[in-house]
């Protein structure tokens, strides 16, 4: 065959292989395609590990090594080597529960929204509820992007707080999906919409029936009867009631519980059958202390308080301690761990110390005793390996556990995680150690797999070609000397109220080692779960910026004439100013607009025309000079939202114009535009909710400067952020909270999705300037992917069922 044929055939197959959206632009094939080879021909997560809450760390009974965990900000994790290595994967929205198939040790499942199997020890998943046979289309609504699957066939939706397999029969799944805040505690046992359910199958998730409602918010634990040789019922503990469940009548007897509130839940079982615990709020009353750890033998009849050894400095202070999560060995109950958020108690001069860790005991709660112990910059007894974190914050940062892990066949391992690490111990609590990243011998981090943070930008030096920075939520700036495969945290000097988030940073392009930064303790802006509450307009929040005059190393803040209050989200410098006297813009969340005329030494408020405390979020300034400034939508003290606005300043943010937008787009999120014809501008925008669909986001495309403007993606989509390759203007990516990225080849008439990445709450695309045929992603969560622009033709993408997903 002429090989010029063949070479044409590979082209066009590589082409079309491509998904291509239809709906918000124009079909149509791409109108040019990648020539150059990229580096990677996969997608990978870079960064320093670890970071953001991390959760509900679950064990396999016959497999110590092969563990779960979840974070809260929509990845999932597996590691099949004991936390030497984790891979990410996503079930389009947060796990909410883990759980071990006891007869098959490769089966488990993963609760959300939805129930899915994975019977190849996590690799690949099945969607078991609901069926994906009754799924009419999936949703993903709100300002989060909450995702749903529409179904036909009338069965119970919402979240799924617990799975449970009968440990004497695989077939048997049980299912608690929580409910709401019932008006009134006489309704213990109602049937209304406002109960929790239990839902269970008897043939492996073909089919599902309602078992019962159960008063409660959140169903904590699922206990069989089968452990008590009773297969045809449950016991059931919720966030306020215990209650046992026939199956094959529905019928429900309300158990009584010696305390009103339940914090956490846990059992197992042995010789003498089942045992529970319940742990809740200590409180003095009468003189006699209440809640803590409760324990019941008989099936939730009777319970006894186990608190021996809990009670901390309360003869001597009055302060009783506070416990957060509990982990009870299934397999010999007499074993606890113990997560503690607060104990005080007085040294031996007197003096209050305030610690936090984890209890432990062996003796069926008889007793307890520290296993790890610390105060907020200190391990006592120095048994804990802490990586990075604890070498740039001390323990506190982290905090006390919030979920806790033990092997139910070996109570001497123990996984616990916390707000920014997940750690093990395998000695029964002698030495724990982190296991989310690695310290190379140069003192440099790299990732383990186990990422969980927010970034909002890759940053490059213009100097070296290999010293990258990314600006974080929750763990500030970390920079790269290597071009990415390792970290070093870059927070030095910059003021300790601030060091939560770095939202954007700007090297100067003339002067080597010169960069200007902006920080705040607020972080996760724009969204508007951080500043409902009116803490931004009281001033509750601090921020600023920072300068370094040696490329990240230290840090110098420079904020004269700037509010404390400042919480800075972005930092623009104008390339035409001298280079010793920068000109620089500054977004104040919440402040407005500053500006700064001698390279940050003195700001002055620059927010004419823009009203009283705007949430100034990004800018943008085209060559020839004009500055565009994204004002964010929000709401305040749970009013309705106040809608975000578009703006324009022709002299240097001496006054600001509004432009008009279309009909109800209200939440500007970024602004790019075309190198090629600066003119030409991209608008991604955040939805909103109308009639159950999204309304009013997507992207919008400007040709004339922002006189008109034509939506060429979604409007259902919650695209973040957009991209303009400068090589190849034609190219744009789009990077959404709704589980894809895309790319056009034609300036938005057409898109194909990047096959390959899949993580739910994605950021902004970055073009990779060093390596042609690369793109960034940055994410809400799950720090930075770095692949192959054109995405990875043909990637499994962890669900099997692919074909009722919003993008297939």
């Amino acid at each position: 065959m002429n090989q010029s044929k063949v070479l044409l055939g590979a082209f066009l197959l590589i082409v079309f292989s491509f998904p291509v959206i239809t709906g918000c632009g124009a079909p149509g094939k791409p109108k040019q395609e990648e020539t150059l080879k990229p580096v990677s021909e996969k997608w990978q997560v870079i960064g320093p590990g670890g970071g953001g809450g991390q959760f509900l760390p679950t064990i396999n009974p016959r497999d110590p090594k092969h563990v779960f965990v979840r974070c809260d900000m929509t990845g999932a994790y597996v590691t099949l080597d004991g936390g030497e290595s984790w891979r990410m994967f996503n079930l389009r929205t947060v796990v909410s529960d883990f759980e071990f198939d006891p007869g098959n040790p490769n089966t488990i499942y993963a609760a959300n929204n939805a129930l899915y199997r994975s019977d190849d020890r996590g690799a690949r998943w099945h969607l078991v509820y609901p069926d994906p046979r009754n799924v009419v289309a999936e949703r993903m609504i709100g300002d989060h992007a909450g995702q749903r699957f529409e179904t036909k066939d009338g069965m119970p939706d919402g979240p799924i707080d617990k799975v449970r397999v009968d440990p004497t029969n695989s077939d048997r799944i049980y299912l608690g999906m929580g409910g709401s805040r019932f008006s009134s505690p006489d309704r213990r046992m109602g049937t209304g919409g406002d109960s929790a359910r239990v839902v269970f199958s008897t043939d492996r998730g073909k089919s599902w029936s309602v078992a019962a409602r159960v008063y409660g918010r959140r169903i904590l634990a699922i206990f069989p009867g089968a452990w008590d040789d009773r297969p045809d019922e449950l016991t059931v503990i919720t966030d306020r009631a215990a209650s046992r469940v026939a199956l094959e009548t529905g019928e429900t007897e309300a158990l009584v519980l010696p305390v009103e509130r339940v914090i956490d839940s846990d059992g197992g079982t042995g010789p003498e059958g089942s045992v529970f615990y319940i742990l809740a709020d200590m409180e003095l009353i009468e003189g006699k202390v209440a809640g803590g750890v409760y324990c019941s033998n008989d099936q939730g009849e009777t319970w006894t308080q186990v608190n021996e050894g809990l009670l901390g400095g309360l003869p001597s202070t009055g302060k009783l301690p506070r416990f957060g999560t509990l982990a009870v060995c299934e397999g010999d109950t007499r074993v606890l761990y113990l997560g503690c958020r607060s104990y005080t108690a007085r040294t031996g001069d007197g003096t209050e110390m305030r610690s936090f860790g984890i209890f432990k005991t062996e003796t069926g709660a008889e007793s307890w005793r520290w296993v790890y112990q610390a105060t907020g910059d200190s391990v006592i007894g120095d048994n804990f390996r802490g990586g990075w974190m604890n070498r740039s914050y001390g323990p506190a940062w982290g905090g006390s556990p919030i979920s806790l892990g033990i092997c139910p066949t070996n109570p001497d391992i123990c996984y616990a995680t916390d707000y920014g690490r997940t750690y093990r111990t395998l000695d029964g609590g002698a030495i724990w150690e982190q296991v989310y990243g690695k310290t190379l011998p140069d003192s440099s981090v790299t990732s383990r797999g186990l990422d969980v943070t927010t970034c909002y930008g890759v940053h490059f030096d213009p100097f070296d070609k290999n010293h990258i920075f990314i600006s974080y939520t929750d763990i500030g700036a970390f920079h790269s000397y290597n071009g990415g495969k390792s970290w070093i945290h870059s927070i030095s000097g910059v003021t300790r109220s601030w060091i939560n988030t770095c939202y954007w940073l700007v090297f100067d392009p003339e002067i080597k080692g010169r960069i200007w930064s902006v920080w705040g303790n607020c972080h996760d802006l724009p969204r508007p779960k951080m500043f409902r509450s009116g803490r931004l307009e009281q001033g509750g929040f601090q921020g600023g910026v920072a300068v370094s005059e040696d490329g990240g190393r230290n840090w110098r803040p420079t904020t004269e004439g700037m509010p404390p209050s400042a919480v800075c989200t972005h930092i623009l410098l104008d390339p035409e100013s001298p280079a010793d006297s920068r000109t620089l813009y500054v977004c104040g969340f919440a402040e407005g607009v500053f500006k700064s005329t001698d390279g940050g030494r003195n700001w002055k408020n620059a927010s004419s025309g823009l009203g009283p405390k705007p949430y100034a979020w990004r800018m943008t300034r085209l060559p020839e000079g004009t500055l565009f400034l994204l004002v964010a939508r929000g709401g305040v003290e749970g009013r309705e939202y106040i809608d975000g606005a578009l703006y324009r300043s022709d002299d240097k943010a001496e006054s600001w114009r509004k432009i008009e937008l279309p009909r109800d787009v209200n939440a500007p999120n970024d602004l790019v535009f075309d190198p090629s014809h600066p003119k030409r501008m991209y608008l991604s925008c955040w939805p909103w909710p109308k009639e159950g669909r999204e309304h009013a986001g997507g992207l919008l495309r400007t040709e004339d400067g922002g006189t008109s403007w034509e939506q060429v993606f979604d409007e259902e989509a919650h695209v973040y952020a957009a991209a303009v390759d400068p090589e190849n203007p034609s190219t744009v990516y789009v990077n959404t909270f709704d589980s894809a990225a895309f790319r056009s080849y034609d300036r938005g008439e057409s898109w194909h999705r990047l096959e390959g990445y899949n993580f739910k709450w994605g950021h902004r695309p970055v073009v990779d300037p060093h390596n042609p045929g690369m793109l960034y992603l940055t994410t809400f969560g799950g720090s930075v992917f770095h692949g192959p622009a054109k995405g990875v033709p043909g990637a499994f993408e962890d669900i099997v069922e692919s074909d009722i997903l919003r993008w297939q």
